[in-house]
């Protein structure tokens, strides 16, 4: 014989049985006059996808060195990071062309994104500015050898590891 329970809630129909019915979240309707469901993820899919091409253009471009790459020229890149390469090789006596771009910007709070490629042994001082390259040329010397270059605009100086590289000069 099935008893009669009272509800707990006086809307509620009275059930038989032990335990009652669960209550049932009542379905609202959409709102009038929103969009539809397709369109406002097609607007989302949209902006998504314009906000990843501008970050994408944005990466791609700042990996860029600034400037056309010269032909001949030793291509050498400079960051607060340091030089790349950090070694470059040439013969004796040879005529040398370096493309020096600075890959910083001026917005750069230590030398304001100027670099310089010095070699105090052989009188070279090349600087260069943010995000710009320039080509310099030089006759290297006639003795073979090693020097270092450095950058002494900012970065810590001369004193900086990262600041320095190495010219070989091979006969």
């Amino acid at each position: 014989m099935a008893r009669r329970t009272a509800s707990r809630y006086p809307s509620e129909p009275q059930t038989t049985g032990r335990h009652p019915e669960p209550r049932r979240a009542a379905v609202r309707p959409a709102p009038s006059g929103g969009l539809p469901r397709w369109l406002r993820l097609g607007v989302f899919a949209t902006v998504v996808l314009v906000v990843g091409i501008v970050a994408a253009n944005l990466v791609i471009g700042r990996l860029q060195p600034p400037g056309a790459p010269e032909a001949n020229a030793l291509q050498v890149h400079v960051s607060m990071a340091g030089y790349d390469p950090d070694q470059l090789t040439v013969k004796a006596g040879q005529s040398v062309k370096i493309q020096l771009a600075s890959m910083d910007t001026s917005m750069h709070s230590d030398g304001g994104g100027w670099h310089q490629l010095a070699i105090d042994e052989l009188g070279l001082n090349f600087k260069v500015g943010p995000e710009s390259s320039q080509v310099f040329s030089f006759t290297a010397p006639a003795a073979p050898g090693t020097y270092t270059y450095y950058c002494d605009v900012c970065c810590g100086g001369k004193s900086n590891p990262a600041m320095q590289g190495k010219l070989t000069v091979t006969a």
